[in-house]
């Protein structure tokens, strides 16, 4: 309210503060916020929610947002083996692939964690507690290939009023049901805790406009198949003549400086590949850029590197697993689940077919970022033919990607959340 009467006034905020104790937000917000063409005033009203006990499908829903800011519960560094699934055809056979998944997860565990230990022993001067927690992760980076999209999460989301309102509005209207009532509950809780913000007026030709929005637009078409792993296919608007001073900033940027916004004018990228589900999650949180949602399916099979990452043996026993849950989600297809349910018994090491529509800073930032050493390999890789696009591109950029083939980092170990020693 406070930021709202700089709008209309010269007046100091000292002065603003008395008229907001004799006024009240409740009869501010209701009179000059909803329904009344002011709807920057809630861009200066921010809330977090906590959602909890929802299916990852429905967490990259909340998440498919540009301005979406929060954090979800990591697949990398936690196990889920303990989870609610969620089973939206309701069947026993539903019940029992979405089963199978976790307990091959949980079973596979101990034998590829002693695996790893003897792959990746522990070297002279590594903290012990240190290299476990990294042998650990491994292990889930590998695992978490198995784990179905039904298996239920947690995630926040920090918004700003008006983002809350058409964002919740957006959930309401998903093809999944699941999520549908993930928005309608956000909505409800939003408007209790802030009645004069959440009394929009959505007319009948709005809703059906978004209705076929959201049929047309939460997933991306897949009609042009992309068949080979390796395949990576770019289309860019690339400005060869840069002024000077552009072509300076670019190729003089140190280490972790972020490139200016205002230099995507000079370029623009579409890239298209097959990823994983599970690395596609982390894909879809960069926000500046477009990255279309897929839809998950058994079209572009399982990801080898996570087969390629397992102990011979079970690399075997995991490959003809994979081929029978497959099958098993079919006869749910053919029994009449719709594909876009069918969605949460596939596992994350999934291939789908990825669309990205990135500006040049943004493509320079995440070839940067996602090509580190702790970053997944699946992701990394990707990263990677970012970082080389790039450079065929603008061959003159200072471009700090990691091209080093990945490998095992002790670092991961020290990636973690815990209280200091204080004292």
């Amino acid at each position: 309210m406070l930021q709202a009467l700089y709008s209309r006034s010269s007046k100091s905020v000292v002065e603003h503060v008395d008229r907001v104790h004799q006024t009240g937000s409740d009869k501010f917000m209701s009179s000059y916020y909803v329904g009344y063409g002011h709807a920057s005033i809630g861009d200066c009203g921010v809330t977090t929610l906590f959602i909890e006990d929802i299916s990852l499908l429905a967490c990259k829903a909340v998440q498919d947002n540009q301005l979406y800011s929060g954090q979800e519960s990591s697949t990398r560094y936690i196990d889920f083996s303990k989870q609610r699934l969620h089973n939206p055809a309701g069947s026993t056979r539903g019940e029992e692939i979405l089963r199978r998944w976790i307990d091959f997860y949980s079973a596979s565990s101990s034998k590829l964690i002693d695996s790893l230990k003897t792959r990746f022993p522990n070297v002279p001067g590594t903290n012990d507690k240190t290299w476990a927690k990294a042998i650990e992760a491994r292990a889930f980076d590998i695992l978490r290939g198995f784990l179905p999209a039904g298996v239920t999460s947690q995630v926040s989301w920090t918004t700003n009023l008006r983002q809350a309102h058409e964002n919740t509005l957006r959930l309401e209207l998903h093809p999944l049901k699941e999520v549908r009532d993930l928005g309608s509950k956000c909505r409800q809780i939003l408007i209790e805790r802030y009645p004069n913000s959440f009394s929009h007026q959505v007319s009948d030709d709005e809703l059906d406009y978004l209705r076929r929005v959201s049929i047309a637009e939460t997933y991306n078409s897949d009609e042009e198949r992309i068949r080979d792993e390796s395949a990576f296919e770019v289309s860019s608007t690339v400005y060869s003549e840069l002024p000077a001073s552009a072509r300076d900033l670019l190729s003089s940027r140190p280490r972790r400086s972020v490139v200016p916004r205002a230099l995507a004018r000079y370029g623009s990228f579409e890239c298209r590949f097959l990823l994983d589900f599970g690395s596609f999650r982390d894909l879809q949180r960069h926000r500046p850029g477009i990255c279309r949602m897929p839809l998950l399916s058994g079209n572009y099979g399982f990801n080898s590197w996570y087969l390629s990452q397992l102990p011979g043996d079970l690399r075997l026993e995991s490959q003809k697993f994979v081929e029978e849950q497959v099958r098993g989600i079919q006869g749910l297809l053919e029994d009449g689940l719709s594909t876009v349910d069918a969605q949460y018994y596939y596992p994350l090491g999934m291939n789908v077919l990825c669309e990205l529509h990135y500006d040049l800073p943004e493509m320079i930032y995440v070839a940067e970022l996602r090509s580190g050493q702790t970053v997944h390999p699946t992701l990394r890789s990707v990263a990677q033919r970012m970082a080389a696009e790039l450079l065929k591109s603008y061959p003159f950029i200072q471009l700090h990607a990691d091209m080093r083939d990945s490998s095992f980092s002790v670092r991961r170990g020290e990636q973690d959340i815990v209280p200091k020693n204080v004292g």
